[in-house]
Formats: structure tokens, sequence, C-alpha cells
């Protein structure tokens, strides 16, 4: 399991998560967004982030523990003041009757649309990857039905 996969579980699972940007950019970087950071101080989030990782369901190595540079704790409210909308960029119809979902956004945007879309009866999503050859941050995956 990649070390990108391995943090949004733990995080997604530990905080109920109502979204999570991380990326791996020459170290793991990014926010996530849960309602368990209200009342708390930048400290105190930092410090519940910290101990969720070290004690992750699917622990970290000291390798990938030494590639977080951080990752930031914002409650729905900071997001919404700061954060960055996920655009699906285009949705193509494929000749095998699938879907090419394109994403404007990070590993962790892709992952949070297929996610969404995974959660409807009978739908799955490849992995998301990067769109060869797409100006600026693009993501694509299969949708089948």
């Amino acid at each position: 399991m990649e070390i990108l996969d391995k943090l949004i579980k733990a995080l997604r699972t530990s905080l109920n998560a109502e979204y999570i940007n991380i990326d791996d950019d020459d170290g793991v970087s990014g926010y996530v967004v849960s309602r368990q950071f209200e009342e708390m101080s930048t400290l105190d989030r930092q410090k519940l982030i910290d101990d969720i990782l070290r004690n992750a369901p699917d622990p970290l190595t000291n390798e990938e523990q030494r590639q977080i540079l951080m990752i930031a704790g914002l409650t729905p409210n900071e997001y919404e003041s700061v954060g960055a909308r996920i655009r699906v960029h285009r949705i193509r119809e494929l000749g095998d009757g699938s879907l090419e979902v394109l994403v404007r956004g990070s590993y962790s945007d892709a992952m949070f649309v297929r996610a969404a879309l995974k959660n409807l009866k009978g739908v799955q999503a490849s992995e998301p990857k990067h769109s060869p050859g797409a100006e600026g941050i693009l993501m694509t995956f299969i949708v089948t039905l």
C-alpha cells in the first residue's frame, strides 16, 4: 500500500474526515478537514494528526514517516473560507460503455470523487493516475457500471 493510501485511510477513519488533500511532491504535505478540529488549538490539531499516523492500522515505515512534511488540520468553516473546490473537468464515454473521469486537482481530489462514485450501487472505479500530456494537475480514472 502506498504512503498516500495509508495516510488517507488512517485520517478518514480516525477523524471522520470530510475532505482530505494530500500530495507527495518531494515530501508529503496537505490538509484534512474535520469537525473534530473545532475548538482545538493548532498545536492540539497537529498532535492529534501525529498520534493518528503513529497508530495507523497500516503502520508507516520509518522511511514513510520521514517523508511527511506537514498535514494541517482544518475545520469545515476554515476550509470553506480558504479551500479549493474539486472540479470534474470532463467525463467521456468510452467504447466499452465505461466512463473516463478527468478531475482537475490532486490525487486526493480524484480519490474523493472516486470514493463518492463507488458509494453508488454497482459502480466500480479504477485507481486514479495522472493524465498524460495534460496541462496543470489533472487526474483520470475509469468508472464502470
